[in-house]
């Protein structure tokens, strides 16, 4: 073998050695409407406010204007593991001050309304008025059993009891559809629910493993803060399957500013329906080799700081 020849073939070895050793996301980007279910997440607001010490004292959701009890934190896209998050929509990300007001009857705070649209949103594939307008409506669509609403003391539940006590109230959703997340004393964080691309609910993928998401036996919820004369189950701090007209009138108001949106050249492109969800079961922790298998850079810290993501 000539020098060239050896020399030759050595710089190959080379160049294949680095290239098997960089990760294999490399000039990979999270792509609008590349998911495979989504994860309607509902946070128990009294949770938050004892969080971190109690310094989110001074968030309006944890004065007692208002009875927040479980508020809707966000709509994730998800990967069966991992998820996207801050896709390139190719157009301006931020939510008109209408639309964000719009959804202030069932989100705590407008930056809460523009911090999830522009990491979860801009990855479901929707425009923004569409995103916020299937959010609205999956979570109205939640029903939650009436031992949970309006909480006036604390109270203590078994995980598998509050989960029975879900699923009884929510018919359609069955056991790998539905994940608790609790803090490491036990105490409620929130609830994920999980749909399908087209919103029909559907098992989850490995983000919603229950057993690492919660791996207390008995979970505790501090009550509601505030009080509001006649409140009931139906009220806009607490998801019901009977929509109330003040949630009818923010829909409303929701698909007029997403109109204006629209006008404004919010035109994100729409998922691609032929996409199939595979219906992983919640504790399936099957290896997936699959097209998402390449995102597994992603860190799963939604669990830990729920409300900064």
């Amino acid at each position: 073998m000539t020098f060239l020849s050896r020399l030759a073939g050595s710089m190959l070895v080379c160049v294949m050695a680095l290239a098997f050793s960089q990760p294999a996301t490399a000039g990979l980007s999270d792509r609008p409407g590349d998911f495979d279910y989504y994860a309607l997440v509902l946070s128990w607001s009294p949770s938050f406010c004892l969080s971190a010490g109690g310094s989110h004292s001074g968030d309006p959701q944890c004065g007692t204007s208002r009875p927040y009890a479980f508020v809707l934190h966000g709509l994730w896209p998800q990967y069966d593991q991992h998820w996207p998050e801050d896709c390139d929509t190719g157009v301006d990300n931020t939510v008109p001050d209408a639309l964000a007001a719009s959804m202030l009857d069932i989100m705590p705070s407008d930056k809460l309304v523009q911090h999830e649209y522009a990491k979860h949103g801009t990855c479901s594939g929707l425009d923004m008025g569409a995103y916020l307008l299937m959010a609205r409506r999956l979570y109205t669509s939640i029903n939650v059993p009436f031992q949970y609403v309006n909480l006036g003391s604390q109270l203590d539940v078994p995980l598998n009891q509050f989960r029975s006590d879900l699923l009884a109230a929510n018919r359609n959703f069955g056991p790998g559809m539905i994940a608790v997340n609790c803090d490491k004393n036990g105490r409620l964080v929130e609830v994920h629910f999980c749909y399908s691309k087209q919103g029909e609910p559907q098992n989850c993928g490995r983000n919603e493993v229950q057993a690492k998401m919660c791996r207390q036996d008995q979970i505790s919820m501090p009550p509601v803060r505030g009080r509001i004369a006649g409140a009931s189950a139906g009220n806009s701090a607490a998801p019901s399957g009977n929509v109330t007209p003040s949630v009818a009138a923010a829909a409303a108001a929701a698909a007029a500013a997403a109109a204006a949106a629209s006008q404004a050249g919010n035109t994100n492109i729409q998922p691609d329906q032929t996409d199939p969800n595979e219906p992983n079961a919640a504790n399936d922790n099957a290896p997936d080799y699959g097209m998402h298998s390449r995102h597994r850079r992603h860190r799963h810290k939604h669990h830990r700081n729920y409300y900064d993501n």
